[in-house]
């Protein structure tokens, strides 16, 4: 059998499935059609987008040095090749970035280095990498950590990286498909055409294919600051990168999502926080309130928090007609006192160097 699907498929007439009404089998057909397209498209949207100003990321050791880290979503098993755009230049040819994904239980890493090409700024089209999952990854979530070097008596500088999974081709692939470890059967388009049994199977099948991928991770906010940023420049704010959370991040470090309120009600759907925190010494903490939740982070290194939906959604759900939410840093004097100061530029204090908030 096909497990074909169109792009852009045509949507189910919901009027046509209600009681009274006659069962057609171009719904059917549309029904399957789009559960495969789901599955292979849905969700390959940017996992990471940032950029840059001018003389901040920056880097002239000639050696691969660490400077951010992100945490994204594993969308499946299935799609196993993210692609990374970088908005890039060096004076000189030889700059490189590598990109190193990283699996926590498995202890599996995937690289892809990145020749910087533009020798000006904005001089050429994106630099193009691809990091390919050859292993079966059965985890949600993984570490995207971006490491630079330049060429001797030079440096390479970074305005902007985007990454995203790159879609399944039609048809998908026989057999199961999985989310972290929920199921997902493709549906064969062979079966629904008319004079043809509509079994139960296919009710309970795409049931079940609805519920794994309503558990399918998405980026609300993903930000990382710039570790180990060098330059020989003159300028007194050359390579001088925000280098975690800041007190003007409390007003602007969140975006508008739409989340369903159902959430809550539906056991596995959970937003997920990730937080990496740096300098943290003994009993020290760093107390932070984000999306009306207040979480402690303790220890170096990163943390994790599952957050329900807590408080009112905003004005605008009405102009949208779903559910919207602020999700990020709340503005309050405790977020205030609990990051890097103005005057902080070279942090002495422990700090929250990189946030990742993914829901569903």
């Amino acid at each position: 059998m096909s497990n074909s699907f169109t792009s852009t498929p045509t949507l189910v007439d919901p009027s046509r499935l209600t009681a009274t009404q006659t069962i057609r089998t171009t719904e059917i057909a549309k029904l399957a059609d789009l559960q495969n397209h789901c599955f292979a498209i849905s969700g390959t949207h940017n996992v990471l987008s940032q950029t840059y100003d001018d003389s901040c990321f920056v880097q002239d050791a000639t050696t691969f040095t660490t400077m951010s880290q992100w945490y994204i979503p594993m969308i499946s098993q299935s799609h196993t090749e993210l692609k990374i755009r970088l908005s890039a230049f060096c004076f000189t040819a030889g700059a490189q970035v590598r990109l190193t994904l990283s699996f926590a239980f498995s202890s599996n890493t995937y690289t892809d280095t990145i020749t910087v090409t533009d020798n000006d700024r904005y001089s050429s089209a994106f630099n193009v990498g691809t990091i390919t999952v050859t292993n079966t990854e059965t985890e949600s979530f993984a570490i995207l950590t971006l490491e630079a070097k330049a060429p001797t008596g030079d440096e390479v500088e970074i305005l902007g990286v985007q990454a995203n999974w790159s879609a399944i081709a039609s048809p998908l692939s026989a057999g199961v498909h999985y989310i972290d470890t929920d199921e997902f059967i493709p549906v064969g388009q062979s079966r629904q055409g008319a004079d043809l049994p509509l079994s139960s199977r296919f009710g309970v099948q795409s049931l079940s294919n609805i519920a794994t991928l309503r558990k399918r991770g998405r980026v609300l906010l993903n930000w990382s600051g710039v570790a180990n940023a060098s330059s020989a420049s003159p300028l007194s704010d050359a390579a001088n990168p925000p280098i975690g959370l800041g007190y003007g991040d409390q007003h602007n470090m969140s975006s508008i999502v739409a989340l369903p309120l159902g959430m809550n009600e539906i056991d596995g759907l959970n937003i997920t926080l990730f937080l990496l925190a740096v300098g943290l010494t003994g009993s020290d903490t760093i107390i932070l309130e984000i999306f009306n939740h207040r979480v402690t982070v303790a220890s170096n290194g990163w943390s994790s928090f599952n957050l329900q939906i807590i408080g009112n959604e905003l004005a605008i759900s009405n102009e949208f007609g779903i559910s919207m939410f602020r999700v990020g840093l709340l503005e309050n004097d405790n977020n205030a006192r609990n990051v890097l100061s103005v005057n902080n530029k070279i942090a002495s204090t422990a700090y929250i160097s990189s946030i990742s908030i993914i829901g569903v």
